[in-house]
């Protein structure tokens, strides 16, 4: 009798560490926008494992605009979102409970697109002209910080609002002298298509930009600490995977999204391209992801300069390194 208890006992053990080796927190990440090439990081993470791990069940979900995932994110439809930075600091102004705690795009990839045979060579030429950009998108949330530090008259510029995923369209009709992007998106369709296209970045003109990363809900974070160090440390190896094989990050995206396949080539570009912008001078020293104030304290600056902020943001309400591995 005492053997079988011993043996009953012994087995209750074994299932009891089996389950716990094989629980998985489910966790749901909200994308800025629908795929493209930088998203293949975080399904490179998931189809090799990385999430799994550290024990996470993550789920992916595309996007429509930064200031759209803000908001779901401020909501905790999802507890964490890959979102623009200076989109998720005006919202944090406005009150929204998020934080950064993971910079990936850290130098602005962000651009005033125009044609080659009538280009747009800085802000200043922006007046008299017409604009094409998505009220949620980043670049829009940031355009006026763009004209401020340029010192344009923004009632001299024309702007037009077109619906989500609409603006390209207008711009290669020449319907619009010019869009707002990021180099990364669209600059590799333009390549492939052949289009002859000019273009400016914001950061050309001063405008410090934290332009994309990833950032929580901040009531989820005080309740599951744990869980974001761990999401945090897969996402970094990830990325810095991501970074060193282009492809591969591609191909592991493409065989969880299949229908993302002749999209292949576009995606390791604009994949490459993004990973130009993963620092600045101030983080380019340090571990991949790791923030810096001075960015942070120059970005809110300018947002409270062009009027996008009514006051100034505390810096601890705004970012965290605390979830990154030491």
């Amino acid at each position: 009798m005492n053997m079988l208890k011993a043996l009953a006992g012994a087995a209750a053990a074994i299932v009891i560490s089996t389950a716990g080796a094989s629980a998985q927190s489910k966790l749901s990440l909200r994308l800025d926008w629908s795929l493209y090439g930088t998203h293949a990081a975080f399904y490179l993470g998931v189809e090799k494992g990385l999430y799994k791990a550290e024990g996470i069940d993550l789920t992916i979900n595309e996007g429509s605009g930064s200031g759209t995932t803000a908001r779901l994110l401020a909501q905790g439809g999802d507890p964490v979102a890959f979102v623009d930075f200076g989109t998720m600091a005006k919202g944090i102004g406005s009150g929204m409970p998020i934080k950064a705690i993971l910079g990936v795009h850290q130098a602005s990839p962000m651009m005033i697109l125009s044609h080659a045979d009538a280009p747009i060579k800085s802000p200043k030429d922006l007046e008299g002209k017409v604009i094409a950009m998505a009220p949620a998108e980043s670049t829009a949330q940031m355009f006026p910080v763009l004209l401020s530090a340029a010192g344009v008259d923004a009632a001299k510029v024309s702007v037009l609002a077109p619906a989500t995923g609409a603006k390209t369209a207008l711009f290669l009709q020449k319907r619009v002298d010019a869009i707002t992007g990021v180099t990364y998106f669209h600059l590799p369709p333009m390549e492939r298509d052949k289009v002859a296209v000019h273009y400016f970045t914001y950061a050309d003109y001063g405008v410090t930009a934290l332009e994309g990363g990833v950032a929580a809900n901040t009531e989820w974070l005080a309740a599951n600490p744990d869980l974001a160090k761990r999401f945090v440390k897969a996402t970094q190896t990830a990325f810095v995977a991501a970074k060193a094989d282009p492809a591969a990050a591609v191909d592991a995206l493409v065989k969880l999204r299949p229908e993302q396949a002749r999209n292949r080539d576009l995606l390791i570009r604009q994949l490459q391209i993004s990973m130009e912008s993963i620092a600045t001078p101030n983080t380019k020293s340090m571990p991949f992801g790791r923030m810096s104030e001075k960015d942070w304290q120059t970005m809110i600056d300018q947002l409270v300069a062009s009027k996008q902020l009514a006051t100034p943001v505390a810096l601890d309400k705004l970012f965290s390194n605390e979830f990154l591995p030491n």
